[in-house]
């Protein structure tokens, strides 16, 4: 029966080589000193109501200016614009970590993040204007009903510092993690479909300076330059075995964006494809820090050069947000390694094996001695 105990005991606490010795206890392994790889998925919102969203403006009205404004509604012709507030951090995001914790209370990691922001679109119906014989606009009594969709994706690091308050027996344990966003690659793509209303699409419609069909759709992507943001995130660790870790956390980012360059990839009237027709000046546009008399820009040099890019101040695109993110944590060093049984949920108990009492061998007299 003594045997059938030791037995039962070995099952529930785990086998090890101490049988005949002194009792001994398995205490939780530590986590800490160690390398920690993490995987996590979220999705952000807009931190508050007050980023304006870049979009080019359409306005047959001036149709040889070609320039960015805050992207708005305009639910009839003549009416009030209604800004639309939003940011392109707000969306999907996907992302790894690999780090080090020097103990169980502070720690460094990298992180690389993969981010799609959700579609911001807005609806803008204007007077459509065409020149009469003196060049001068009139309105045609029609109007250009013009749909704008507008998105993006970015790849960024974030080196980090971590804050965490992780005792060896803590199942659970809260974290705070704050450092920098350095968005190595990102993306804006800004989509127009322009219908006429009320009037059809003219020779003169078609040619420069409008390039305007009965149905037009319109392609644009602007990429960023590189800049300097901040992060940061608190969360909590629900750590059910040693090396396997799950997480949550709220994030937040601070980030503001500025275009290097953009580009017209597709202009289309009717079938039409007129994106060579409108030429270098009206197709790329480079962004400067300031413009004067010398820029390639023809509302400040009438001398400008139409086979080159027009040169611009950009606008500023909005990425800060607020997000939820959870995932698996990975922790990997020696002591993890070490333990013969790294999916033990509590070992802190000890396991006392009971002491074999060896029977003394009684000599046998012969008979009759």
């Amino acid at each position: 029966m003594r045997s059938f105990f030791v037995f039962i005991a070995l099952i529930v606490y785990g086998w090890h080589p101490i049988y005949g010795q002194a009792p001994v206890s398995a205490p939780s392994v530590p986590n800490f000193p160690g390398f920690t790889f993490r995987w996590a998925i979220g999705y952000a919102g807009q931190p508050g109501n007050s980023e304006n969203i870049p979009a080019p403006v359409i306005n047959s009205l001036n149709p040889w200016v070609d320039a960015f404004g805050p992207l708005s509604n305009i639910s009839t012709a003549g009416s009030t614009p209604q800004i639309i507030h939003n940011s392109y951090g707000q969306g999907l995001n996907v992302g790894f970590r690999f780090g080090y914790m020097f103990n169980a209370y502070v720690g460094v990691d990298l992180g690389v993040s993969y981010s799609q922001s959700t579609t911001i679109s807005a609806y803008q119906q204007t007077t459509f204007y065409q020149p009469d014989s003196a060049n001068n606009p009139v309105a045609t009594g029609g109007y250009l009903d013009n749909t704008v969709t507008t998105k993006s994706m970015s790849i960024a690091l974030s080196p980090s510092v971590t804050l965490a308050y992780s005792k060896p027996k803590f199942k659970i344990y809260p974290y705070a993690r704050v450092g920098l966003t350095l968005p190595v690659f990102t993306q804006v793509t800004h989509s127009m479909t322009m219908v006429l209303d009320g009037v059809g699409a003219s020779n003169t419609s078609y040619n420069y300076p409008y390039f305007i069909g009965n149905l037009t759709t319109v392609e644009m992507q602007t990429n960023m330059l590189f800049t300097v943001g901040f992060t940061g995130a608190v969360g909590v660790v629900w750590r059910p075995y040693n090396f396997i870790n799950f997480f949550a956390e709220l994030s937040g980012q601070y980030l503001n964006l500025k275009g290097r360059y953009t580009q017209i990839t597709e202009w289309n009237a009717d079938g039409y494809d007129l994106t060579t027709y409108r030429g270098p000046y009206r197709l790329e546009y480079d962004y400067v820090k300031s413009l004067n008399l010398h820029s390639n820009n023809a509302q400040y040099n009438p001398n400008y050069n139409a086979n080159a890019p027009k040169q611009d101040i950009s606008p500023v695109f909005p990425y800060s947000n607020i997000g939820f993110n959870v995932g698996v944590q990975l922790v990997l060093n020696k002591k993890v390694f070490k333990d013969q049984d790294g999916f033990d949920q509590d070992r802190s108990k000890k396991v006392k094996v009971p002491k074999v009492k060896k029977k003394k061998i009684e000599e046998v007299k012969p008979a009759g001695n």
